[in-house]
């Protein structure tokens, strides 16, 4: 039944002001998404565990890292996550939240009582893997021989090792395979927090900006001399304190209907028009 043309016009005069205070209200937002949760449970996103992380830049992954990697997981929908460094797994945490039901994630750490912790926290879920390995010694049979689709490398921050854990991951990875690197960032001299020992030392400024960590950084500009055929995009901020994180992936061409140019004509019947 449809309603009269009056009763539509009221719908729509009563909806407009609604609309219009859901989108500048935060406590009515949080009010619809609360009313909505049970509806939409499985669907929604879970973040509840980003209270543990912090947004201090103290080597740790900080929390709007931790929302990005969490909707990159979301986004991507890997079935093998493959983790190098494991500290305290809230990293770990902050992944399986994201993966899907048949999913992996496969945590390395040197750390023996890693092992420990990350029974204790995730030996319930079947879909969490930890090995006590070096992260350069990685093989096929460590992630029962599944392709890796997304490589999580925060551990050892020395370039070296690195680099020998990427010749490692080559063979590992799969084609779309996505590598992030933390670390990667560099803070603006005015962001350094008054007595912090980075001001007191001349190491790692470029120009005004003093590096996080250096050996990431000079891993990624490895990469990008030897291995041209992977792409980066560097997340930084000079606008806040960011530890930074650089994704890496090979680059390729989208593949066309029939072998078509990418750079084909947009102006062409129907090209740029949406599914």
């Amino acid at each position: 039944m449809t309603a009269p043309a009056g009763g539509r016009a009221t719908l729509t005069a009563l909806r407009r002001p609604a609309r219009r205070a859901f989108y500048r209200s935060r406590l009515l937002r949080g009010l619809v998404a609360t009313a909505r949760r049970p509806r939409l449970r499985r669907e929604l996103p879970d973040l509840a565990h980003l209270t543990v992380f912090r947004e201090a830049a103290d080597g740790a992954v900080q929390r709007d890292e931790a929302l990005l990697l969490h909707s990159l997981v979301r986004v991507v929908r890997p079935r093998t996550i493959v983790e190098i460094g494991f500290l305290h797994g809230h990293s770990a945490l902050n992944f399986l939240s994201a993966l899907d039901a048949e999913g992996r994630l496969y945590s390395f750490d040197i750390d023996p009582a890693c092992e420990g912790r990350g029974r204790e926290l995730f030996g319930h879920d079947p879909r969490f893997v930890f090995r006590t390995r070096s992260q350069d010694e990685l093989t096929s049979e460590d992630i029962d021989g599944r392709p890796a689709d997304f490589v999580f490398l925060d551990a050892s921050h020395d370039p070296g090792l690195n680099q020998a854990t990427f010749q490692r991951l080559l063979p590992l990875m799969s084609p779309d395979a996505m590598l992030a690197v933390h670390d990667t960032g560099s803070v603006p001299r005015g962001l350094v927090p008054p007595q912090h020992w980075w001001l007191g030392s001349s190491e790692g400024w470029v120009g005004d900006e003093r590096e996080v960590l250096p050996g990431e950084r000079d891993f990624v500009n490895w990469l990008l001399d030897e291995h041209p055929e992977f792409s980066q995009v560097h997340l930084h901020s000079r606008r806040t304190i960011r530890c930074g994180i650089t994704l890496v992936q090979r680059s390729a061409p989208l593949p066309r209907p029939n072998g078509r140019p990418t750079w084909a004509a947009a102006g062409e019947s129907g090209y740029d028009r949406h599914p």
